[in-house]
This record gives structure tokens, C-alpha cells and sequence, in this order.
């Protein structure tokens, strides 16, 4: 169950990266990670970056259990790469439902461009409750 998390964003020129350091969190431990944005030029703005964990019962995507926004202020085009390191910290609602020992999430990653543009792109990780 240790697979890489994988979670990319292509526009046009911009490359935005969600890197999570463990996709696999034990009980205790926050779920920690990278973006990484390349690429954006002066007319082409992220106006914020919103991360959202959902949690999967029965197969299906039900409802957000945890919401982090980064806004990003100034410009990203003086550098050829940002890197904005984020920290989540899961709380009762990320406790797997009944018998399950692992919670099966989705951890969503949208990026929202100052001309209201709106894409995203997510990927699975699992929350241990067994200490």
C-alpha cells in the first residue's frame, strides 16, 4: 500500500507539483508535503492554492474532511521554481468508519489563476489509526 502519491498540474507553461512526503500516515503523524510551482510568467497569476481531504467510504468520495488554503502573494516569475511546504493535522474525522483499520482519502489539489480559472488534480492516501 506504499505507493507514490501522485498529483501534477500542466497549463499551458505552468507545472504545479503536489509532493506528499509519507501518502501512507500512521496515527500521530501530520500529513506533510511540497507544492512545487514552475513556470508562471507575469500574466499568468495563482491567485490561491487550495488542498482538501476527502474521505472514501464504500468506493465513493464523500464529504471534505480537511481544507488548507495557500494564497500567494507577489510574484512567483522572479524565481524558476516556489516551493511552498504545507502541514495537515488529521483529526476524528479522518478515524477509519467501523472494523477498518485504514482509512482510504483523496487529497485534492486546486489551483485558482486571478482570471478565475480553476483546475485541480488529486490522489490517494491512507490514514492509520493503529498506533
Amino acid at each position: 500500500m506504499a505507493k507514490k502519491f501522485e498529483s501534477s498540474i500542466k497549463v499551458q507553461s505552468i507545472k504545479i507539483d503536489t509532493v506528499v512526503d509519507h501518502p501512507y500516515i500512521e496515527h500521530g503523524i501530520n500529513l506533510s508535503g511540497t507544492i512545487y510551482i514552475e513556470g508562471v510568467h507575469d500574466d499568468e497569476s495563482i491567485e490561491n492554492i487550495k488542498l482538501e481531504v476527502f474521505k472514501v467510504r464504500n468506493e465513493l468520495v464523500s464529504k471534505i474532511i480537511s481544507k488548507h488554503s495557500i494564497e500567494l502573494v507577489g510574484s512567483v516569475a522572479s524565481k524558476e521554481m516556489q516551493m511552498i511546504p504545507f502541514e495537515i493535522m488529521p483529526d476524528e474525522r479522518w478515524i477509519p468508519d467501523g472494523v477498518e483499520e485504514v482509512s482510504k482519502l483523496i487529497l485534492r489539489t486546486t489551483v485558482l489563476f486571478e482570471n478565475g480559472k480553476e483546475f485541480s488534480d488529486e490522489d490517494e492516501i491512507y490514514f492509520d489509526i493503529e498506533e
